[in-house]
């Protein structure tokens, strides 16, 4: 299966602060989990998402629905899992 991440980004990832963003993006590169699915679910740009990867500054508007990812994707044993659990707690269509 294609990995959603460049070696670049996951780098990237191991080298930032462990920032609640940067544990996000930590546990998407581990579930293989796309940028694309969580900037969907979050109401955020993907941009958004790498720069939280990379221990960003999260907005508190935005730290309870990261946090909540954050379970989602610890829970779970594959993407798509976290995925159908994610769509269904957001009521989004997979």
């Amino acid at each position: 299966k294609k990995m959603a991440y460049s070696q670049k980004t996951i780098d990237a990832i191991m080298r930032a602060p462990k920032t609640q963003g940067n544990q996000l993006g930590r546990w998407a590169v581990h579930l293989n989990f796309s940028v694309v699915r969580i900037a969907k679910a979050l109401g955020v740009s993907r941009q958004t998402v790498y720069n939280w990867f990379e221990g960003g500054e999260i907005f508190v508007a935005y730290e309870h629905r990261v946090e909540t990812m954050l379970t989602f994707l610890k829970n779970s044993k594959t993407a798509d899992e976290a995925w159908r659990k994610i769509c269904q707690h957001y009521d989004l269509a997979p």
